[in-house]
């Protein structure tokens, strides 16, 4: 059961505060979406930002190398590697976590197969349609689905049905339940508009449609707000999470997502951030 506290000027204060902290070019550089800045075409940051996303999982270190590693075998031009050729660059022996080599080579299929059909991630993701209306869910599920059941070569059909449920958990879809961390942290990067930490490259959502990217880091610290009592990020937290931020932000209810993680990352409570920040006032 989630437990809301009223909004009030403290709260709203807190926010702020970590706000200009923590979001900053100094703690982009520690974040995976850094690694998208690095390209100057939009086709590539988007490339880059979704890969980046998909294995944002674990600790902050350990994904930094992950994606350094994807991205090198991608050479400078992502995007036309991954529409241009059917053979992909090896990943021999590359693991992060429960995402092995082989689910690398599934996810660049599936990446070849959608710019191929639809030009980019963003008409893939929107079917084409300049504005889609409504709550993210449904048009989150789809795209999901819709990208996971495209063909790929038989070989690689053959390891999709072995890596099935870890391919699930890399690509989760929010009708099963998942918080779905990992891309709705990818639509903050890729719809916000650029601010020096997101990148602003979609216009068929409305920041207004987005929902809080959840991990444990961040429900650890929606506890401590008092807005959860919940021990797992579920989608349902991730709804009830974003509409309590909604009341302090309402057009833009994930603006205060990357200083809330980052917060959460540097291992200081919402207690000691608030109290360190009254001893400098």
């Amino acid at each position: 059961m989630l437990a809301f506290a009223p909004v009030n000027s403290k709260t709203r204060n807190l926010l702020e505060l970590a706000y200009r902290e923590f979001h900053s070019c100094y703690h982009r550089t520690l974040d995976p979406i850094s690694f998208a800045h690095q390209y100057e075409d939009r086709k590539d940051k988007e490339i880059v930002a979704f890969l980046a996303a998909l294995l944002s999982y674990g600790n902050v270190r350990t994904i930094l190398n992950s994606v350094e590693k994807v991205l090198a075998v991608l050479g400078p031009h992502p995007y036309s590697i991954l529409r241009e050729q059917t053979e992909f660059p090896s990943l021999k022996g590359f693991r992060h976590r429960f995402t092995t080599d082989e689910d690398i080579q599934i996810v660049f299929s599936w990446l070849h197969t959608a710019l191929n059909r639809e030009g980019s991630l963003e008409s893939f993701f929107s079917c084409g349609q300049k504005k889609l209306a409504g709550p993210l869910k449904p048009h989150l599920s789809s795209f999901v689905n819709r990208f996971t059941s495209l063909p790929l070569p038989p070989a690689l059909q053959k390891r999709r049905t072995a890596r099935e449920r870890n391919l699930k958990y890399l690509v989760s879809d929010p009708e099963r339940g998942s918080a779905c961390k990992r891309l709705n942290m990818f639509l903050r990067w890729v719809v916000r508009k650029g601010d020096s930490i997101d990148l602003g490259l979609w216009n068929c959502l409305g920041e207004d449609q987005l929902l809080l990217p959840v991990d444990t880091h961040l429900l650890k610290t929606l506890r401590q707000l008092r807005w959860t009592r919940s021990k797992q990020a579920t989608w349902k937290v991730v709804e009830a999470a974003t509409e309590r931020l909604r009341e302090y932000s309402p057009r833009d209810p994930v603006r205060f997502d990357f200083s809330l993680c980052h917060l959460g990352m540097s291992g200081a409570s919402l207690r000691d951030f608030a109290r360190d920040y009254a001893k400098l006032e």
